[in-house]
């Protein structure tokens, strides 16, 4: 059975997962944005992977394992659609901050 927890890598409570383990300890906790994105490209990436190798495996008959391979390909769908979103919000603010008048 897939671990559906990976899926859930985008989420904005992820910041606050990580907040709260570290926040006890420390009130204030750098979450630099840039690793953030760079380590959700990356599970978008092996999301891809993941679900081509599936397809593979199927067409070349080495699992009849069909609801897995379309597990696989949905997590890579969702993930990549929300990544889409992600970019299209950071490209919006970009232009927002562009048409900002000094």
């Amino acid at each position: 059975m897939a671990d559906i927890n990976n899926i859930n890598f985008l989420l904005p409570n992820k910041l606050d997962e990580g907040a709260s383990k570290q926040g006890n300890a420390e009130k204030t906790t750098d979450v630099d944005f840039s690793d953030l994105l760079k380590n959700a490209l990356q599970d978008v990436n092996s999301a891809q992977v993941e679900a081509d190798e599936a397809v593979q495996s199927v067409l070349n008959g080495e699992t009849n394992d069909i609801h897995s391979t379309m597990i696989a390909l949905q997590k890579a769908d969702v993930s990549l659609k929300l990544m889409l979103e992600v970019r299209n919000k950071i490209l919006e603010a970009y232009q927002e901050v562009m048409r900002t008048q000094l």
